[in-house]
């Protein structure tokens, strides 16, 4: 909205000033100045050149020199329309124009002494002017002075664009100036673009905005051959505040500036036709329009017309308001009808009254019936809280019994394979003690084929002895010294013999010791060595099912669980999807884990989750078909677990810590039953010794598991027995897992791993295949050695005995010599020697004999052994299996009742949730009963309902009623409450329209008061501005010795000038401009611009070629009263523009407040 005109005093307290005399009821914007055009015809084509009060010349023929009679001697016309009768009243204001004139006279000579010297406006005053590419100039800048100004210039130098360019950049049209029919039409030849710049003075107390624009405003318009035209409204520093035509002009309203009033910028053109060509009707056409008359007889015909179109409304709505009294009195008529059937209505209203409250009563009985559902909820969740404790309870007592057999199974485990060395050894000794017998079924073979040698042997002597009987009694010869050398050798060589079978025999105990030592020791690493054969087919399986297995997620799960996958996604009828298998979930960070922790977790990893128990029934249907019972679905709850402040130091690794798991609700289980959290991971056996069993216990911290560093995959686990509470420390060993991995790891380095696995498995492999290697090439190396041997055993054995027969039958020839030469008696010896032999074999074949029935039994015994240790081993595997059975059977009981807890943990959720659907319907119902209640009470205030009445009872009761109260309604046409309705309508429909009546009756009354006084305002403003165009018109004569009168008709519409420069003529009233000189009818015209402007006050005051028709005497004095009229004209500025330089008559101009330029 733009902002007030800014008030200025007048000297005179009477008149009132031309700026402020204007209305709000014009259609304008308002505070706006409705912009008036040079003649009635302007609204038409502007190519059309209109005849104007300023462009039109004298066309009534030449007038003589005669006196022209007074314009009160020609007949008055009559007022067109009632409004003018109004406004003129007769032009009874005007008849006293000589007190008029006596009156402005006084005051216009008190004036001087009031107002001072001449000073400086603090704003509204031009400081400057640029052109740039307009007209004839390239750049054209003009500094102005804050109170007179004169533009020197010859013709055609361009300063009469100074004027134009102030009028265009304030806003004004091309069309005002004469210059041109448009912007574009005054851009310089050549150029496509314009723009002219005027800075505004912006100081004191009433300054626009001076927060804003500071101390100077800047007005930009820039214009182009395009036809584009814009403004800019600058700071005093050149800083851009606005680009709006509107707010331009709220400038030049506020400061009144009227660059397009023709009275305020008259230009060259209209200048010389206001001085030498205006006749009277023009005159006073321009006065009329310059001294804002127009403006305000608009203003207030428009008030007048309004006046009348409220009048024709206030006479128009008299039979409205009489109709709308006569259907008020008739809705009254039947509202007072209606009344009388009251006593039906209020039975109505009670019983209404009542169904009301008797409906509330309703929604708190079902309210009452909610609260005692929420606590039967309650006590469900207690319960439910009571069976989930007992059941947890029995969970933790079979998951401690599971992992106390596990442990036993492990230990069978471990005591299985030394059952199996010992079976080795056992069928080693068995085989060795079969051996046994065999080699003395041999020797008793060889001691048989002796016993016959010696029996044949007899067999000989005997016969040699019969011969020699014989001999001898045929002849006796002798050699008995040959003899007895013969027994001397055969003595040394026996003796050789046994010596040499001594040392023999002992040999063979020492090489039958060393085999049997080879023996047990091959027998006893052949255990160790298959089981690390078989450690590295595993590990090698390993490793290849990794390398085959690269990104295949499932590989490590049943094979049917990918199906399984299938139909849960294709199954829509779970509430929330089910979570598993969990190892698919579950990413392992560090590789080295993963045997143990694969065997430690175990079907955990095959396991689903699911949030309740239909969900677990349907998948666990679904695992039946697929014949995957085993696979366990626990239940858990949504509830978030946080294991904060109950995990142990950050220094150590928990399974918690070394794996990442996707989804909370597998965490909250793993927590639950594997206590993931509290199981932390150290590799080194000692240090997880040291750690568990050295020194306090560690916070925190439930079991250890350590890697076992002589047997790769193998793992330790570290506890107590009966719980953390006991003292019972405990080492169990963990055996790797079987299967592949089913947890998600980082490939590379899994494989990496097992790599390294293999590696070193067969490393350990080949050094035992080694060591077995020489332990058997040592054994098989003594055993050719004690075959060997058996043989020469033989010959040892056999040589002796040839010795022992050749120094026997030498010593049998002796004494055969002897005695009758000796030989029979030597036969004799031989044979009791063969005898003797015979003896012996037969003694060692019957020593034999049950040697070899000692080695049957003892090889018995072994087989007795190998027996016995077999049946130990199968017991022992029977005690496996059984404890493995156990261990199923547990799991099965634990699986169970970690499922019966999770169902209880279920039972407890759905309970809480049963309970907070309970709430939410008890909120439901609370917010229900409180609603029925609000409604209720808008009805009345709670009252008692009936004993025995009901909501149905109270409506049936209350639709007979309603049924009757409808039968008077049809027989009355409408309702009660419509017919009250209506009469209440009707009645306030009178009133309104009865107030408005009055309302526009006074509002009426008002603004015609207020027209008057505003009538009356402009009467006395049309009577003061008259004076005061007189009195000062006939000063400005009398600058030059004139004398004159100034003829304002507003009857007749005229405004006429007489002069007499002659002042010695007496009793004239004077000469009509046209029968002046050329300098005095400039003089003349120059005096009443000069008094129009005095009497209209406005800040700003320019002329274009004033003196052009006068002479350098004329001249001067017109130049001297113009700066004194402008002196007196105390902070308006005034630009003036003449063509010719100022003459030495006007030596004021070198007074501080004359500027020119030049």
């Amino acid at each position: 909205m733009a902002p007030q005109k800014r008030a200025r005093h007048d000297e005179d307290d009477e008149v009132i000033a031309v700026e402020s005399a204007s209305s709000s009821l014009r259609p304008q914007a308002q505070g706006k100045r409705a912009r008036l055009s040079e003649n009635p015809a302007s609204s038409k084509s502007r190519n059309a050149r209109q005849v104007s009060p300023l462009t039109s010349s004298s066309s009534e023929g030449e007038e003589d020199d005669e006196e022209l009679p007074d314009a009160e001697d020609d007949p008055v016309p009559p007022p067109s329309t009632q409004y003018e009768a109004l406004r003129d009243d007769g032009f009874r204001h005007l008849d006293k124009a000589e007190l008029d004139d006596q009156r402005a006279t006084q005051q216009f000579l008190a004036r001087s002494q009031r107002i001072g010297n001449n000073h400086a406006a603090n704003n509204a005053i031009i400081e400057d002017i640029t052109c740039i590419n307009f007209m004839c100039h390239e750049r054209l800048h003009v500094k102005l002075g804050p109170l007179i100004n004169f533009v020197v210039g010859e013709n055609g130098s361009g300063k009469s664009a100074v004027l134009t360019a102030l009028t265009l950049c304030l806003g004004g049209k091309a069309a005002a100036t004469n210059r041109g029919a448009s912007l574009k039409s005054l851009i310089k030849t050549g150029c496509d673009a314009g723009m002219l710049i005027v800075r505004l003075k912006n100081q004191g107390n009433d300054a626009y905005q001076s927060d804003v624009f500071g101390k100077s405003i800047i007005i930009e318009r820039h214009f182009s051959r395009s036809g584009s035209s814009n403004f800019k409204l600058k700071n005093e520093n050149g800083r851009l505040i606005s680009n709006k035509k509107g707010d331009v002009e709220d400038i030049i309203e506020y400061y009144q500036l009227q660059v397009d009033n023709p009275m305020n910028v008259l230009t060259q053109d209209a200048a010389k036709t206001f001085i030498t060509s205006s006749t009277p009707a023009d005159k006073y056409r321009f006065f009329f329009e310059g001294v804002q008359l127009k403006a305000l007889d608009d203003d207030y015909r428009l008030v007048s017309d309004t006046c009348d179109q409220i009048q024709a409304k206030l006479d128009e709505s008299k039979d409205d308001i009489l109709a709308l009294k006569k259907i008020a009195k008739d809705a009254q008529t039947k509202a007072e009808m209606v009344q009388r059937r009251e006593g039906m209505r209020k039975e109505a209203k009670r019983l209404s009254r009542q169904m009301a409250w008797a409906q509330v009563e309703e929604q708190e009985s079902v309210l009452a019936e909610k609260e005692q559902s929420i606590v039967a909820t309650q006590d469900e969740i207690e319960k439910a809280e009571t069976v989930a404790a007992e059941k947890d309870q029995i969970f933790q007592e079979a998951d401690a019994q599971l992992e106390r057999d596990r442990q036993k199974e492990s230990q069978l485990e471990e005591g299985l394979a030394p059952l199996k060395g010992e079976e080795e050894k056992a069928k080693a000794d068995y085989d060795a003690a079969t051996g046994k017998v065999q080699d003395a079924h041999t020797e008793q073979k060889v001691t048989a084929k002796s016993l016959a040698a010696s029996m044949k042997k007899v067999e000989k002597f005997q016969q040699d002895i019969e011969e020699e009987q014989k001999r001898l009694e045929a002849a006796n010869g002798g050699a008995h010294a040959r003899t007895l050398e013969e027994i001397k050798e055969a003595e040394r060589v026996v003796s050789e013999a046994h010596a040499a079978l001594e040392q023999f025999n002992r040999e063979t105990t020492r090489l039958e010791e060393a085999r049997q030592q080879g023996k047990e020791k091959e027998n006893g690493m052949k255990g160790p060595l298959a089981a690390r054969r078989k450690a590295v087919d595993e590990a090698r399986e390993r490793l290849s099912t990794l390398n085959l297995d690269h990104g295949n997620v499932m590989a490590g799960f049943d094979n049917r669980m990918p199906r399984v996958l299938q139909q849960i996604r294709n199954d829509a009828g779970f509430r929330e999807k089910p979570i598993g298998p969990l190892g698919m979930h579950i990413k392992l960070l560090k590789p080295e884990w993963s045997h143990i922790l694969e065997s430690t977790m175990s079907g955990i990893l095959s396991a689903f989750i699911v949030t309740n128990k239909p969900d677990q029934m349907r998948l666990s249907n679904i695992l039946r078909q697929n014949n995957m019972n085993w696979c366990q679905v626990a239940i858990v709850n949504n509830e978030p677990l946080d294991p904060t402040g109950h995990e142990p130091d950050p220094r150590y690794d928990t399974i918690l810590r070394v794996l990442d798991i996707e989804n909370d609700l597998i965490k909250k289980h793993l927590i639950i039953s594997q206590s993931i959290e509290q199981s932390i991971l150290v590799p080194d056996r000692s240090d997880g010794i040291r750690i568990m069993f050295d020194g306090p216990r560690p916070q925190n911290v439930k079991q250890c598991f350590c890697i076992n560093q002589q047997n790769r995959g193998w793992g330790i686990r570290l506890g107590y027995l009966g719980g953390r509470q006991s003292n019972n420390r405990e080492q169990s060993p963990i055996k790797p897992s079987q299967g592949k991995s089913r947890m998600k790891t980082e490939i590379q380095s899994q494989i990496s791993f097992q790599t390294e696995t293999v590696h070193q498995l067969e490393r350990e492999r080949d050094a035992l295949e080694n060591e077995l290697r020489q332990v058997q090439e040592s054994l098989t190396k003594t055993s050719r050695t004690i075959t060997s041997r058996r043989q020469e055993h033989g010959k040892l054995k056999i040589a002796l005995q040839r010795a022992e027969d050749r120094s026997a039958t030498l010593k049998s020839d002796l004494e055969s010599l002897n005695v009758e030469d000796g030989r029979l008696e030597g036969l004799k010896q031989n044979l009791a020697e063969a005898e003797r032999q015979k003896s012996i074999d037969e003694d060692a074949y019957g020593t034999m004999g049950l040697e070899k029935d000692r080695l049957n039994k003892m090889s018995a015994e072994e087989k007795k052994t190998l027996t016995a240790v077999k049946k130990r081993i199968e017991e022992h595997e029977a005690k496996l299996q059984k404890i493995k059975q156990k261990c199923r059977n547990l799991e099965q009981v634990r699986r169970y009742a970690l499922q019966e807890k999770n169902l209880a943990i279920a039972r407890i959720e759905e309970s809480r949730q049963e309970k907070e659907r309970a709430q939410r319907k008890h909120e439901q119902q609370a917010a229900c009963v409180a609603a029925f209640i609000t409604e209720a009470t808008k009805v009345c205030e709670r009252i008692p309902v009936e004993p025995g009445q009901t909501t149905d009872s109270l409506d049936a009761r209350l639709k007979v009623l309603d049924e009757q109260l409808k039968a008077y309604r049809r027989k009355q046409g409408a309702s009660d409450e419509e017919i009250n309705d209506a009469a209440v309508d009707a009645e306030g429909s009178y009133r309104r329209a009865k107030t408005n009546h009055q309302g526009l009756v006074e509002l009426l009354a008002l603004l015609k008061q207020s027209f008057l006084n505003r009538i009356e305002m402009y009467r006395r403003f049309q009577r003061s501005i008259t004076a005061r165009s007189r009195i000062n018109f006939g000063y400005l004569l009398s600058e030059r010795a004139f004398r004159g009168k100034l003829t304002i008709d507003h009857i007749h519409k005229k405004l006429d000038v007489h002069v007499q420069p002659d002042d010695t003529v007496k009793g004239s009233k004077g000469r009509q401009t046209k029968t002046l000189s050329g300098g005095e009818k400039s003089f003349s015209s120059i005096c009443l611009l000069l008094s129009l402007w005095e009497a209209m006050g406005a800040p700003l005051r320019c002329l274009d070629e004033y003196d052009v028709f006068m002479d350098d005497v004329n001249r001067d004095v017109t130049t001297k009263m113009i700066i004194s009229a402008a002196r007196r004209s105390v902070g308006r500025q005034f630009i003036l523009i003449t063509p010719k330089g100022l003459g030495n008559g006007t030596s004021d101009i070198a007074e501080e407040d004359v500027k020119i330029t030049r």
